[in-house]
């Protein structure tokens, strides 16, 4: 007998719920990189050559709860793309920092 996750996860406490959304959330990163390293036609093992790391550290990058700005900079610079963040403060004001070899920072809002 086959039960659906829907099924499953509606019988959950709230809390048990709340948890495994949190867990996702935090995954995204990992799974856009993933994504976009797909798109670009690359293995993990590309990634890893070309980054100067092992292709079991991409794998960690791609399913981490928590992965380090430094390591989101080397992978994306290792399939030719690059890192932009943007800082935003509650008054709606956004500062973007470009993680490409030129470094520069943006103000915006």
């Amino acid at each position: 007998m086959s039960t659906e996750w829907k099924t499953l996860r509606a019988e959950l406490p709230e809390e048990v719920r709340d948890r495994l959304d949190a867990k996702r959330r935090e995954r995204r990163l990992g799974k856009a990189l993933a994504e976009v390293r797909k798109t670009m036609q690359a293995t993990q093992q590309d990634v890893a050559t070309r980054a100067g790391m092992t292709q079991n550290t991409v794998s960690k990058i791609e399913n981490a709860d928590d992965v380090l700005l430094s390591s989101v900079v080397r992978y994306m610079h290792s399939i030719g793309g690059g890192v932009e963040l943007v800082l935003k403060t509650p008054d709606g004001k956004a500062t973007r920092v470009d993680f490409d070899p030129e470094i520069y920072v943006k103000q915006s809002g």
